[in-house]
């Protein structure tokens, strides 16, 4: 999957998407912790994790926001 970095004209469009973004990430960390038995510090460190894979491939431009 890849995304696309845009500039909106409504800032207020932005900080929805980020909101619904936040829920998404939240719902899904949650479905992850019932489903696997997960404990807190492993779905925080999966996030971490994710987070560096995510900056790492933004910096070689293979991935993430452009």
């Amino acid at each position: 999957m890849e995304f696309i970095r845009f500039q909106m004209a409504n800032p207020d469009q932005k900080t929805l998407l980020i909101e619904q973004a936040y829920k998404d990430v939240r719902e899904i960390c949650k479905n992850f912790q019932d489903n696997s038995g997960a404990s807190n510090a492993d779905v925080e460190a999966l996030l971490k994790e994710i987070i560096q894979l995510w900056e790492t491939k933004e910096k070689n431009h293979k991935f993430g926001f452009r």
